[in-house]
């Protein structure tokens, strides 16, 4: 059976037969326009890995984000900026809407989190209390990250609830972008970790596993070695370390073994790795499933949209196919209990209440 026609038939499986396959695309400024918001059967979410703000800093907005997140039965999604913003060259004869619509190139952007939390403190409180905002406005090779996150913590103190996406090796993106390639040992982040394990946050991290079509885990050491540094400190790699011509052949071996190895490593299903590898054919969704199912506290569900809403519902209803092949009890888990867990029932209840009536009252 060719991928199209397993994915259509996938989508039927979990409800979602109306859904075009074309809407199964990773949130990106290419993708094609979302049909009608589907109906959703029954799976409630916790999307961990949310990008409020594109790589010019723009956004659709909460109102419209919260609408999209209803209509895909969405409870709550960690929010976080964009770090990088794609700089518009004269040499370039239209703005550029997305990292890869030219080359040109990229820099390291602090306002984001300025952007979100402002957008925040002006929002209702039934708006505020869906999302749980992080941070990541920092180059991950400046030894002055910590300090700078420190000291906006401290501006906004109980309103956080986690770091990241921290960019580190991201393929174009990194080619784009000045200075040397980041990484998750470098000496810059490692007392990133160290405030993260003071707060009790955890950590999100982009980080590819390998390099362009080179079919081995190039990077992983380098992941392993911050995991290494201090225990304490919770890292979700998101989407198990794949990116864009990033493949790898064993990677649910690889996964598995980084997981055995690490009890602070966590892995976000988000953007490709949904489509590339789970959804491939049914045999990948097996391989998955079982997975998932051996170390069902260490997996989590997210769409990794970047600023515009029209196609969320299909970013988060792709995964309805791969959570109906779990237990119950592990989908869950994957949907929502994991991601909650690691930020914690105090903080995430403290952010939807008391916290989010205090954010209203500062200015940014």
């Amino acid at each position: 059976m060719k991928r199209r026609d397993f994915l259509k038939a996938s989508l039927a499986a979990a409800g979602l037969a109306s859904l075009p396959v074309r809407l199964l695309a990773a949130g990106s400024a290419n993708q094609p326009e979302a049909a009608e918001p589907p109906v959703f059967s029954g799976h409630s979410y916790v999307d961990c890995h949310l990008h409020y703000l594109d790589f010019l800093q723009v956004t659709d907005g909460l109102e419209r984000l919260v609408a999209a997140m209803n209509a895909a039965n969405v409870e709550r999604a960690v929010l976080f900026g964009m770090p990088m913003i794609k700089q518009w060259d004269p040499s370039a004869p239209k703005k550029p809407k997305y990292y890869l619509s030219n080359d040109s190139r990229c820099y390291y952007y602090s306002g984001t989190d300025f952007l979100l939390l402002k957008h925040l403190s002006q929002a209702p409180a039934h708006i505020r209390s869906r999302f749980l905002p992080f941070i990541c406005g920092v180059n991950a090779n400046d030894m002055n990250a910590a300090d700078l996150l420190r000291r906006l913590l401290g501006e906004y103190p109980g309103l956080i609830a986690g770091i990241g996406e921290i960019m580190c090796r991201h393929d174009d993106l990194t080619a784009q972008t000045y200075g040397e390639p980041p990484r998750p040992d470098h000496p810059a982040l490692l007392p990133v970790y160290d405030l993260a394990a003071e707060m009790r946050m955890p950590v999100i991290i982009h980080h590819n596993i390998s390099g362009v079509q080179m079919d081995e885990p190039l990077y992983l050491g380098e992941m392993e070695n911050a995991l290494r540094h201090n225990r304490k400190t919770n890292i979700v790699w998101a989407h198990v370390g794949v990116s864009r011509r990033v493949e790898l052949s064993n990677l649910p071996e690889i996964a598995e073994g980084a997981l055995q190895r690490h009890s602070n490593l966590y892995f976000d299903l988000s953007w490709l790795v949904f489509e590339n590898y789970i959804a491939k054919d049914e045999a990948s969704f097996a391989t998955w499933a079982e997975l998932i199912a051996r170390r069902p506290g260490r997996f989590m569900v997210g769409t990794d949209v970047v600023g515009h809403w029209d196609k969320y519902p299909a970013n988060i209803l792709k995964y309805n196919a791969l959570l109906d092949r779990l237990p119950p009890k592990t989908a869950r888990m994957i949907a929502r209990d994991n991601i909650l867990g690691l930020i914690g029932k105090r903080a995430a209840a403290q952010l939807s209440g008391s916290a989010g009536e205090a954010v209203s009252a500062r200015a940014v």
